[in-house]
């Protein structure tokens, strides 16, 4: 108290009235005005303004800027990238993301107006181009795939990725005039077979013939004692898949698959019996130009046929698969025969038939090399 009556606390001034009245009038004030204090406050914050980020209309306060709507929004636009031409990349940010402001790119700074648009643009993903390599073959070469033995001037035409040089095709170009040898070609496919090989060869060993034998994998490592006969014996050996699937055609296997058909009894006659192949039939003579790439990259060439006499079939009789085949050929010829996948009786017997009809057209019963 001084000498008024009157109290003093934390510097207001009150007259006449309790201590605790005092205290009651100060918190009244100081409540009683903060409703006064937001209710200002809000009446002097400008309104947000609308605009579009995306397609989509958001409303943001009047003095954001171009950057601030990017940071709360996590805004990003990924970049496109430039891949080869199976799918690899090569640059990830070969075409940047851009993130615009009404079209066109803008600082991060800038002040944002009602109406603005905000669009995300990432960049683009782009695949390699590809340019093709033209390599001339030195001499007179067989083709590929090979149908026949004819030769001829040819061009390697190879399409490789523009700038991960990825090799994509592989095609082999007859260039001005053809040779056909007085030659024919007798192949065999789906051995090695412990019974129908081994008879085959002796047919062609007493009759002082050549030929090709084109082995399924998985037979070669069954019966590899077959394999190195028909070795000793001279003839050539090529490759004709691992497993020889035919539910599904070789042309419509998945790439790896393929690359294992083809790679895998290349890889077995090299490091078990020796032998470098440099032939691959593919099962049913089934081929495109991913099927010729894949065997050329194992270091072979696809060779099919002119001449089928379907031998394979239960019906086939010696004298009819002889007369078909004989009506059949011409200098160059490659003949398709079977000495696996069953009972070849009738190819083995009709064999003899076939070389000598072949040799009394002036042609000649040979192997294909290379």
């Amino acid at each position: 108290m001084d000498g008024n009556g009157s109290a003093r606390h934390h510097g207001v001034m009150t007259r006449g009235l309790p201590q605790r009245a005092a205290l009651g009038a100060v918190v009244f004030l100081v409540v009683s005005s903060a409703p006064l204090l937001v209710a200002a406050e809000l009446e002097d914050r400008p309104p947000p303004i609308a605009i579009s980020v995306g397609g989509m209309e958001v409303l943001v306060d009047r003095d954001a800027t171009f950057g601030d709507v990017v940071r709360e929004r996590s805004l990003h636009a990924a970049d496109g990238r430039l891949l080869d031409v199976e799918g690899g990349v090569i640059d990830p940010h070969a075409d940047p993301g851009r993130i615009w402001l009404n079209g066109t790119a803008a600082d991060r700074a800038a002040q944002l107006s009602a109406g603005d648009a905000i669009v995300v643009a990432p960049g683009t993903d782009r695949t390699e181009g590809t340019r093709r390599v033209v390599e001339p073959l030195p001499g007179l070469q067989l083709q590929d795939p090979m149908s026949t033995l004819a030769t001829s001037r040819v061009q390697r035409v190879t399409t490789v990725g523009r700038v991960s040089g990825i090799v994509v095709d592989v095609r082999y170009r007859s260039v001005g005039r053809t040779h056909e040898p007085p030659a024919v070609a007798l192949t065999f496919d789906d051995g090695p077979w412990p019974h129908g090989t081994v008879r085959v060869l002796r047919v062609l060993r007493r009759m002082d013939a050549e030929a090709t034998f084109f082995m399924v994998g998985y037979l070669m490592e069954r019966y590899p004692g077959v394999v190195d006969r028909v070795a000793r014996a001279g003839m050539a050996i090529g490759t004709h898949s691992w497993l020889h699937p035919y539910v599904t055609p070789f042309v419509d296997l998945s790439p790896h698959r393929q690359e294992s058909e083809i790679a895998r009894p290349a890889d077995l006659l090299r490091t078990r019996f020796g032998v470098a192949p440099t032939l691959f039939r593919p099962p049913g003579g089934s081929v495109d130009p991913a099927v010729v790439r894949i065997a050329d990259q194992n270091g072979m060439r696809v060779v099919r046929w002119d001449v089928d006499p379907h031998d394979y079939r239960a019906s086939a009789r010696p004298r009819a698969i002889a007369k078909t085949v004989l009506r059949s050929v011409r200098p160059g010829s490659i003949v398709l025969l079977h000495d696996g996948g069953g009972d070849q009786t009738a190819t083995i017997r009709a064999l003899p038939r076939i070389i000598r009809g072949v040799r009394r057209m002036g042609l000649e019963p040979v192997a294909i090399r290379g």
